[in-house]
């Protein structure tokens, strides 16, 4: 997977619940986020059950890096018991364990506090 990833606002948010489409409505003064199965959330609640996902899907990602790298470190001792270079897996391995502590690095940061009012 190559580059050509790039940041662009978003055209709608996932439901954290159903990861469905949501849709933003304002009856009055009160905002709220509608998915297509009837998941109504306010923007307070929206915000709290995003970095409750967020958390949940850094920490699978983790979890992966850290068995991608146990894998490598399987993979490349059998190269080395059959004679084979293990260089690109030990290096897979090394990508694999740099990548896991950036994602631990964000799990052990600390998300900005919003107020009620936010």
């Amino acid at each position: 997977m190559g580059g050509g990833y790039k940041l662009d606002r978003p055209f709608t948010f996932s439901c954290p619940e159903c990861m469905g489409a949501m849709q933003r409505t304002a009856t009055g003064g009160l905002v709220q986020y509608r998915c297509h199965i009837g998941h109504v959330l306010t923007g307070e609640a929206m915000r709290e059950a995003q970095e409750v996902v967020l958390e949940m899907r850094l920490g699978s990602v983790l979890s992966l890096l850290n068995e991608r790298a146990e894998l490598c470190r399987q993979l490349a001792e059998d190269a080395l018991a059959e004679e084979q270079d293990p260089t690109i897996l030990e290096a897979a391995r090394n990508e694999a364990l740099q990548r896991a502590e950036t994602i631990r690095s964000l799990l052990e940061s600390e998300w900005v506090q919003l107020g009620r009012d936010a």
